[in-house]
């Protein structure tokens, strides 16, 4: 006969069940089944009837075989119900980390609208009908006589104009009537090559300049950043209501790769509103720092239509 069929049959009887060495008890079949449910017993735990010697475990003692049964569902159920909100625990930190990087990326989409929206306006340079700007000119900088005086853009490339008073040739310096050498970097044996990014101009006095600016990446950063002086036209001619006109300006940018004069060679705003719109945003474009002389660039603005 089987050992569980040797022990009465009754649950409700009194049992013995053991803890390591101890023996406690006796506690009604009811008490072990709510023990066996809390975890506290376990199939595998001895048990007895009260009175007897032999202690057999739960799983092999008949009355509670259904018990044990029922235990070892619940232990099966409970271990699927962690691997399942573990699941869902991960779940939510991926689509917690998706929706993060979603709102970065919506949130950097969303700033640059906003700037573009500020600077150009919602549908970019096509809110600026009326206003074109000419093709730059660039050339290395040189002395204005007079901040009112109007400027003729030279072309590129074109030489120092001879100031009153000078001629093409050095005044002599040693008394013998025959001039003098200019400056060493005059002599062909001392000069030196330019730099690969610039070029050499030569001046009216025969001096060699050195030109390390680099035209491409200015003409670059006017063709990138010119619609923020769009917004400036724009506002001038909402303070001046029929406004057609020609605006040509000058600026130079410094050795830092900084704007730091400017000039508007129309005498109705060579101050005023839009000339300080006009300087405020060519000191926010980004040129790069160079060595040499300075570079100065020329646009024209064509505003409105003229008849």
């Amino acid at each position: 006969m089987a050992a569980g069929q040797e022990l009465a049959a009754d649950v409700d009887g009194q049992w013995l069940f053991r803890h390591g060495d101890l023996v406690l008890g006796p506690v009604s079949g009811s008490q072990i089944v709510e023990k066996l449910k809390t975890g506290e017993l376990t199939p595998d735990s001895p048990l007895a009837l009260a009175g007897e010697r032999d202690f057999h475990p739960i799983k092999d003692v008949e009355p509670f075989k259904v018990h044990v049964a029922l235990s070892e569902a619940r232990v099966r159920v409970d271990a699927a119900v962690l691997v399942e909100r573990e699941k869902n625990r991960k779940r939510v930190m991926v689509l917690g980390g998706v929706a993060g990087a979603l709102a970065l990326v919506l949130g950097s989409a969303g700033l640059l609208l906003a700037r573009n929206a500020a600077v150009h306006g919602w549908f970019g340079e096509d809110e600026f009908e009326g206003i074109e700007m000419e093709a730059p000119v660039i050339r290395v900088a040189q002395a204005r006589q007079d901040n009112e005086e109007l400027f003729d853009y030279p072309t590129q490339g074109s030489a120092r104009p001879t100031k009153p008073g000078e001629t093409g040739t050095a005044k002599p310096a040693n008394g013998t009537g025959k001039p003098t050498a200019v400056a060493s970097a005059s002599r062909t044996e001392d000069r030196k090559p330019p730099r690969p990014s610039g070029s050499v101009n030569t001046d009216a006095e025969g001096m060699e300049v050195a030109q390390q600016f680099d035209q491409s990446a200015i003409n670059r950063i006017v063709a990138g950043n010119k619609s923020t002086l769009f917004k400036c036209f724009k506002e001038e001619a909402e303070r001046s209501p029929g406004l057609a006109t020609k605006i040509p300006l000058e600026f130079v940018i410094g050795n830092d790769g900084k704007v730091n004069k400017l000039w508007v060679d129309n005498p109705q705003f060579k101050k005023g509103p839009l000339y300080d719109c006009l300087f405020t945003e060519l000191q926010k474009w980004p040129f790069r720092a160079y060595d040499g002389e300075r570079a100065t660039v020329g646009l024209s603005f064509n505003i409105g239509k003229r008849g």
